[in-house]
């Protein structure tokens, strides 16, 4: 189950864009967070089953953001 921290940082990744000035400044303006520490959150939330039900857009749109595409595989291998 997501903590009410966690439902914020997922609510505020959904929307951050409406948010006046650059997001990291966002970030610490209104979750009083520094952008390492939100993302890392972010990272761990999205990570979870309980994540998906919450929130199933955003969550997939921040997991397509960090795990490699077809392409990035491609020109690895």
């Amino acid at each position: 189950m997501l903590s009410h921290g966690d439902r914020i940082i997922l609510e505020f990744e959904s929307r951050w864009w409406l948010e006046p000035g650059p997001k990291d400044q966002a970030i610490e303006f209104t979750l009083g967070l520094s952008a390492d520490l939100y993302y890392e959150r972010l990272l761990d939330i999205v990570s979870g089953a309980e994540a998906v039900l919450a929130d199933p857009i955003t969550v997939h749109r921040v997991r397509a953001m960090i795990e490699p595409g077809p392409s990035a595989e491609a020109a690895v291998s």
